[in-house]
């Protein structure tokens, strides 16, 4: 049954799909769960281990893997059997933990990648930076709510450019009258 599960699953799926390991009951039948998934590895890959040594091992793993789902150990022992932590020389306690430290490792990167995938690409908006790229609605709201100064230029100011515009306008009909 462990193999059928074994080749249905993938980092990818369980971080999307299964449920933590906290939330499979009571802590007893799940550390039972995780001794079979750790004997079967044993007969596959013919290693041994102390029954007292599995039973520690178990509870070690649901320690560890709590908050991850147990198709995250099968997926572990799945990895370092197929050589993905290095070869398998020897199996203690110690080994296996560190291959549940890479198996995470592994798990973290993966989660990375699916969150980049989902995140949109973020675009600036270049619409209504300036003032002729708003809406026509909002240009003339704001010049209802902004009225120009009539007198922008003083009177002094006014007047001289007046008496400029006045003697061009003399010297253009003189120069025609010529």
């Amino acid at each position: 049954m462990l193999a059928k599960i074994e080749q249905k699953i993938s980092v990818a799926k369980v971080i999307e799909e299964s449920p933590l390991v906290m939330t499979l009951g009571r802590k007893r039948p799940v550390v039972d769960q995780i001794s079979r998934i750790i004997e079967f590895f044993l007969e596959v890959t013919g290693k041994e281990l102390y029954d007292y040594q599995i039973d520690i091992l178990a509870g070690d793993l649901y320690e560890k893997f709590k908050t991850d789902a147990l198709e995250d150990i099968i997926l572990m022992f799945k990895m370092a059997r197929q050589g993905e932590f290095g070869k398998v020389y020897k199996c203690d306690t110690f080994e296996i933990m560190d291959w549940s430290n890479k198996y995470l490792d592994v798990k973290a990167a993966t989660r990375e990648k699916l969150l980049k995938k989902k995140q949109e690409p973020r675009t600036e908006a270049k619409v209504g930076k300036y003032f002729n790229e708003l809406p026509k609605e909002l240009q003339e709201k704001f010049e209802t709510l902004v009225q120009p100064k009539k007198d922008f230029l003083p009177q002094k100011a006014v007047d001289a450019l007046t008496r400029e515009k006045m003697h061009r306008e003399l010297a253009e009909k003189i120069k025609k009258e010529k």
